[in-house]
């Protein structure tokens, strides 16, 4: 398991990333780094439950106030 401190640096990581990619590539990194990642995982059945959750109460995107 992650602390939080990699958690957040992790995400901070991924969020340069999808910039870096651009709108119009960003799917195809974020489904890339998932491929990487279950690969790196080894397990399949863990794979699909993460994007499951992932998916759970996925907020609809909003500007910040």
């Amino acid at each position: 398991m992650l602390t939080d401190a990699q958690r957040d640096d992790f995400y901070t990581a991924c969020a340069q990333a999808i910039n870096t990619a651009g709108r119009t590539r960003e799917s195809l990194l974020l489904a890339r780094l998932a491929l990487l990642l279950a690969d790196e995982l080894g397990d399949i059945d863990r794979a699909k439950a993460a994007i499951a959750h992932a998916l759970q109460d996925l907020p609809e995107p909003r500007l910040a106030p």
